[in-house]
């Protein structure tokens, strides 16, 4: 089973790892955003975004707290675009998101079967 959530957790990861070189790239090649030609919306949709990179970064350390937050803020990108469905790369950062959030609650099912639960289980 062990190995199983490795393998899971790996390939989000990878997916992770792309999708954000991927995005980095884009606004290297894009440029700094000008606020006060964007609309609200645009607004939104960048701090949507901007959410959904760093949740990427936090779920390296905090598995838990980084999945919340990539599902959390693709839910909110999806509200403000008014689709839940967005193009063929957004959705991976909720299938990133959830599939970090299956190996946190596995390996915490795991850990809780050998000892108690604690709330340091939250932070791993």
């Amino acid at each position: 089973m062990k190995l199983t959530i490795t393998i899971i957790r790996w390939i989000a990861r990878f997916i992770g790892i792309f999708l954000f070189l991927f995005f980095v790239w884009f606004a290297m090649e894009i440029g700094t955003p000008d606020f006060d030609m964007m609309s609200l919306q645009e607004i939104k949709l960048f701090a949507a975004n901007l959410l959904m990179l760093i949740g990427l970064i936090i779920v390296w350390k905090f598995e838990f707290i980084g999945s919340i937050i990539l599902i959390g803020s693709y839910v909110f990108f999806s509200i403000v675009n008014f689709s839940f469905w967005i193009g063929p790369v957004f959705p991976n950062f909720l299938l990133i998101g959830i599939l970090h959030l299956f190996c946190w609650i596995t390996s915490t099912i795991l850990s809780i079967r050998k000892s108690n639960f604690t709330i340091n289980m939250l932070l791993k």
